[in-house]
């Protein structure tokens, strides 16, 4: 059965490959000419497990890249399914995401024939976005959805390095309008694998895409405040935090650190736009949106902390291991010390590798950048701050590295992370988050 996927980034093309993988031929459409190019040659643009090797098995065989603009009317013809993957654009509430690119794609189904098939969304959504890209199909078309065609939104809930694997295997949440599309959207998942659960409609599902992201910025929201708290009565979080779980089920309060990147960073406040009627009413915003300002607000505080002229930021990812710098808290951290006038050098294992771990224009003429810290090190630095848990660092041994490189001045290092507790060179002065001594 051929299907296309509109949408090859970090998450359309684990899905593509995963479709194309349980032996459905896959056209993935993207708007990146290079990307396609690429994927042509069986060379993939982000890390990811297993990605590799699902390509060069399924490229010009199950799977075949093409270009948005180009000539695909006829591959949407013969296809029964339409998955769309794309990206939705960055906003902080109370903006709207303007899903251009979106709209652009249902125009192209419109135009090319949209009867007899089945539409799955994967895409972040404001609530009740399905219901109004369902009503434009029918008001442009005629057709009637349940009839002519079917639509149906399945979140995506895939973890950046467990793309693959979650794909195969995390249950796939259904929002269906009727039990005919239900059940073609069912018998399409059945050969991907999970279990499938089936919600009353597509704007159920789209609530449940945004809860997910939400509550997990509230969590480390939760634990972020509480290391602020304890720095204020000087009690070390982390030793507050695990004798609190210990044995104790009801509680599972994560560690602090920061909590950014392109999901994270966009879902609450995207889930708020629903909530504006009763922000109106009772005259607050909801906790999750809160928890956000607060995840933010870490970095105003790592700012407050810096000491000294020149700064060594190092991690830029979002997250731990992962290439991908969309939205991470150490580029924001960087834009903010380079209108201060700081000398910022950055550092990150995966600097350059691909798009997804490129400076932005507005920074990268502005900042040195390195792959390797100990080289970044040989250049003066009066504060480090340790912003993503990346594996090189957390085994870093700094006491040696400054020893090593015979380090004069005095150094500031910020540890966001709690991985360098058994710092303790006569030359550093050594904050970690919530540790309990932060000035």
């Amino acid at each position: 059965m051929k299907i296309c996927l509109f949408g090859l980034g970090r998450i359309g093309l684990p899905i593509a490959l995963t479709c194309a993988d349980s032996g459905y031929k896959v056209t993935g459409i993207d708007i990146n000419k290079n990307l396609i190019s690429n994927l042509k040659k069986g060379i993939t643009s982000f890390n990811e497990p297993s990605l590799n090797e699902l390509l060069k098995k399924h490229v010009n065989k199950s799977f075949f890249p093409k270009f948005q603009d180009g000539n695909i009317e006829e591959d949407i013809t013969e296809a029964k399914y339409i998955v769309i993957a794309v990206g939705t654009e960055f906003t902080k509430y109370p903006d709207k995401p303007k899903l251009s690119t979106l709209y652009s794609i249902i125009g192209q189904l419109i135009s090319a024939g949209i009867k007899e098939k089945t539409i799955i969304l994967r895409v972040t959504l404001p609530v009740g976005t399905s219901d109004e890209i369902k009503n434009l199909i029918e008001e442009k078309t005629r057709f009637k959805e349940g009839k002519d065609f079917w639509f149906a939104f399945v979140p995506e809930r895939l973890m950046e390095g467990k793309a693959i694997s979650e794909e195969k295997s995390l249950p796939k949440i259904i929002g269906a309008y009727t039990d005919q599309g239900y059940k073609k959207v069912s018998d399409f998942y059945k050969k991907i694998g999970g279990e499938l659960i089936r919600v009353s409609n597509p704007r159920t599902a789209e609530f449940i895409k945004l809860i997910d992201n939400s509550w997990r910025s509230t969590r480390f929201a939760f634990a972020n405040e509480l290391a602020f708290l304890a720095e204020e009565n000087k009690i070390d979080v982390m030793e507050a935090i695990k004798a609190a779980n210990k044995k104790y089920k009801r509680n599972m309060v994560p560690s602090p650190g920061p909590v950014s990147g392109y999901f994270l960073g966009k879902d609450p406040y995207l889930l708020e736009l629903a909530f504006g009627k009763i922000e109106k009413e009772r005259e607050f915003n909801s906790v999750w949106y809160y928890a956000r300002l607060a995840n933010d607000w870490l970095i105003e505080k790592v700012e407050s902390e810096i000491k000294g002229d020149s700064v060594l930021i190092a991690g830029l990812s979002f997250k731990e291991n992962i290439d991908d710098y969309r939205y991470s808290h150490s580029i924001e951290l960087s834009r903010k010390l380079i209108k201060k006038n700081y000398d910022v050098m950055v550092c990150d294992p995966y600097l350059n590798n691909n798009y997804y771990t490129r400076l932005p224009d507005d920074i990268k003429d502005k900042v040195k950048s390195f792959n390797d810290i100990v080289k970044a090190l040989e250049n003066k630095v009066d504060t480090i701050v340790f912003a993503t848990r990346h594996k090189e660092y957390q085994n870093i041994d700094l006491n040696k590295i400054l020893k090593d490189k015979k380090i004069k001045q005095n150094i500031k290092v910020i540890d966001l992370w709690n991985i360098l507790r058994k710092t303790s060179h006569p030359k550093i002065e050594y904050k970690a988050l919530g540790k309990g001594d932060f000035q």
